[in-house]
Formats: C-alpha cells, sequence, structure tokens
C-alpha cells in the first residue's frame, strides 16, 4: 500500500510537466566520509577546497549511486565517489574505491595506484555489472592544467571493488584539445570480455572505440562530431556563454538495419540535431573513411535551445531522455515516432531545482536519474553555498512519460508511424 500510495504522488506531481519529482538527494556543499581528522588536515593543505568540489556525472549498481567530481580546479580530493541509494538526503561521498586509491593532491605528479582516477566527468555501469570509467588524467582544467597520468580506460568489477582493467590511451587517438566526457559500452552476445567501448572526444571533434578483447583502442572522426555553430550560444542561470562543444553523449540502440549490430546514436553538445551510425562501422578499425563519412545519419532535429550535454536511452520503453541546458529541464524522444520539435515534449522543467542539468541515466529498473549542479555559476560567476546548488531526482520512467508524446504507441500508432517516418538526411 505505501508503494502505491508514493506512485500516486509521484504520478500527481508528473501530470504538470512544470512541477517537480521530490529531490532524492541534494546539497548546498560537497562533502566526503573522511578517515579521522582527515578533513581537518585536508582543508589546512587546501587537498580539500569545498566550493571547488561540482558533480557532474551519475551511475546507478546495485544500492549505490555512483558519483564523478571533474577537477575543474584546486582542491577535489577524490573524482570517483559513491553514496548509499538508501542513505539519506545530504550524505557524504565515499571515495571508490577505497580513501587510499581515490585521493590525489594538488601537488601530486603521478597517481599512487592504477586504480586512481584523477578526473573523470560520466561514467557508466554495463550488464555484467562493470563500472567503466574514462579518467582525463588532469587536474586544475581551468586554472593552472596539470597533466597528472596519461588519459586512461579503467574498467572495475563492482562485485568485488576490484580494478580489472587500465588502458593507457595512446598518442595517436588523441589529440591536444582532447576532452573525454562519457563512455557507453555495447557487451557483444558472445560474452563480457567481448566489449565495446565508445568514448566521445568532446574536445576535438572525435570518437574513440576501445575492444577489450583486443586491448586495442582507435580514432573515428566525422564531420557530424562538429558542434553547429549555430547552437553555440547558451543563457543558463542567466548567465550568458558560448561553447563549441562536438560529440559529447552517446547511446546504443538496438539496430533495425544491421543483424547483430546496434546503433550508436550521437550528438555534439552545441547542436539540436540528432545522429546515428552503425557499430558494424566503428567495431573495424580498418573501415574505409569514405564509409564512416557516409554511414553517419542525420535522424532530424529537436527544436532550437534544446541543447544536451547528456542522454540515456530507456530500452523498455524505446525512448530517449536528454539534459536540455537551456529550458532547464528533460525532454524525451520515442523512437518509435519521427524526430521532430513536437515529437521531444519537455517533461519536467524548474528553473531553480534544474538548473543545468549535467548529467541523465535510466538504470536497469527503468527509473530515471537526473543531476543539476548549477555548472555555469561554477565556472563563470560564483555560487551562493548557503543555497542546495547540487541536486538527484528519480521517477519510473513510465510515469515521467505518460500523457506525452514519449509514451507507447498502440500497434496502429506503430504501423502509421513507421508509413509516416522521412528518410534520413545522410
Amino acid at each position: 500500500m505505501k508503494t502505491t500510495a508514493l506512485f500516486l504522488i509521484l504520478f500527481i506531481f508528473i501530470q504538470n510537466t512544470q512541477s517537480l519529482i521530490p529531490a532524492k538527494f541534494q546539497w548546498k556543499i560537497i562533502d566526503f566520509a573522511w578517515e579521522s581528522h582527515a578533513r581537518d588536515a585536508a582543508l589546512a593543505s587546501g587537498a580539500y577546497i569545498p566550493q571547488n568540489n561540482m558533480p557532474a556525472g551519475i551511475a546507478r549498481w546495485k544500492n549505490k549511486l555512483f558519483i564523478t567530481i571533474p577537477r575543474w580546479k584546486k582542491g577535489v580530493p577524490s573524482s570517483l565517489n559513491y553514496i548509499y541509494i538508501n542513505g539519506n538526503q545530504t550524505q557524504l561521498l565515499n571515495p571508490y574505491p577505497s580513501w587510499g586509491e581515490a585521493f590525489v593532491s594538488d601537488r601530486a605528479c603521478c597517481i599512487s595506484s592504477n586504480s586512481t582516477v584523477v578526473s573523470a566527468f560520466r561514467i557508466h555501469v554495463d550488464k555484467c555489472d562493470r563500472l567503466w570509467v574514462v579518467d582525463n588524467g588532469v587536474s586544475d582544467m581551468t586554472r593552472e592544467l596539470k597533466q597528472v597520468t596519461a588519459p586512461s580506460i579503467l574498467i572495475f568489477d563492482l562485485n568485488e571493488n576490484r580494478l580489472i582493467r587500465r588502458y593507457v590511451l595512446e598518442d595517436d587517438v588523441l589529440r591536444d584539445s582532447s576532452v573525454l566526457t562519457s563512455v557507453v559500452v555495447d557487451v557483444s552476445a558472445k560474452g563480457c570480455d567481448n566489449s565495446y567501448a565508445y568514448i566521445p572526444d568532446m574536445g576535438s571533434n572525435g570518437l574513440i572505440v576501445y575492444s577489450l578483447k583486443r586491448n586495442k583502442a582507435w580514432r573515428v572522426e566525422n564531420h557530424y562530431f562538429h558542434f553547429d555553430p549555430h547552437a553555440g550560444v547558451y543563457n543558463v542561470g542567466g548567465i550568458n556563454f558560448y561553447w563549441s562543444d562536438g560529440v559529447s553523449s552517446v547511446v546504443l540502440v538496438p539496430s533495425k538495419r544491421t543483424s547483430g549490430y546496434r546503433d550508436l546514436f550521437f550528438h555534439p553538445t552545441s547542436s539540436t540535431k540528432q545522429f546515428r551510425i552503425s557499430t558494424k562501422l566503428l567495431r573495424d578499425e580498418n573501415e574505409p573513411k569514405e564509409n564512416i563519412f557516409s554511414g553517419a545519419e542525420v535522424l532530424g532535429d529537436r527544436g532550437p535551445l534544446s541543447q544536451a550535454t547528456a542522454c540515456d536511452y530507456d530500452a523498455i520503453n524505446n525512448v530517449l531522455f536528454y539534459t536540455q541546458l537551456s529550458k532547464n529541464g528533460v525532454s524525451c524522444w520515442n523512437l518509435d515516432r519521427p524526430l521532430t520539435e513536437d515529437n521531444v515534449p519537455l517533461i519536467i522543467s524548474d528553473c531553480t531545482v534544474l538548473e543545468f542539468p549535467s548529467d541523465i541515466k535510466v538504470d536497469t529498473d527503468s527509473n530515471l536519474w537526473i543531476l543539476s549542479n548549477r555548472q555555469s555559476r561554477f565556472l563563470y560567476e560564483s555560487m551562493d553555498f548557503n543555497q542546495v546548488n547540487f541536486r538527484i531526482l528519480t521517477a519510473p520512467v513510465n510515469l515521467m512519460i505518460q500523457g506525452t508524446a514519449c509514451d507507447k504507441l498502440s500497434t496502429v500508432e506503430k504501423a502509421l508511424s513507421f508509413i509516416k517516418r522521412p528518410k534520413s538526411h545522410k
């Protein structure tokens, strides 16, 4: 009865898209579960500067929610952390996999353990209970950039809390302006060892493909990975800024075109269009460039001011969710419908609670998770740490999309949608 009542309350909230689901977690300022008197020592040394810690990425695994804190500025003691799903609303963050392995001081010249993550943005949990993290390896990104370690891919076994592999990315897949912002993993039907990771390089408009079985990475480039100059202007939290960010977010979607392969849906941050390419083309490092060029397709346009830092896919409902920076909210698209502005409704929005939605995830139970962090204030002005600045919201996908253009289509509607669907553009 309690569960039914909770769902009823959530349903009432969500029916008005401008209303909000309550925050599951929220913080005025980020703090950690320190050992003994380590907090006082970190404050005194500058290893922990509370106002310099801003969460950017999330991923759920069972009773844990992983939270990343990129090292934008000095004083970030741990980049990869977790909290407990059933913990209190303002609980302290736990460094992962441990304090000894996660801690990096601003004076560090290198990492002390292969399990150390220096600076990560968005992360991924795959169906094999593995956490995938892309470490940019840098600290103090906005001021005195320092390369502490080489950019790397880290894979953790979450059941045993141990590092499976750390793969150092070679120079030939990187560029001087590389910024690796997220990762998504395709686990083959042949088993967990036969997995491919797809990593957007937002800073230099590329995609890095990594084969776990071969333990090798290669770079893919396409003109659609670049930003749209007409979509580079933002106003978030009353702050105007211009971004030329390229491809930043990718998701895997079942393909109706190529048997045995999925499609990689991608978009640059500074763009309002959605693109796709078959993973069949991406998995072959020797695929001719002209095939990569012609294989990417434009699926449609989400409409004005629909730039998104992140997206994720719910396979149960065949729905893609987007963060909406300029609208302080979240939108969705049912892939059974054509991609048009009318078919990408804003399902939740609030100028305070969802100011700068940074990341979005769908978990294995088909719950939507949203992180907002006021990033424009953090980077370009200042934050009021007497207010709540960082929030994580969650609700069942079914409730979020009910009664919207993202709701499930009937059999007849699916047939009509397929007939009316416009051809994609290459």
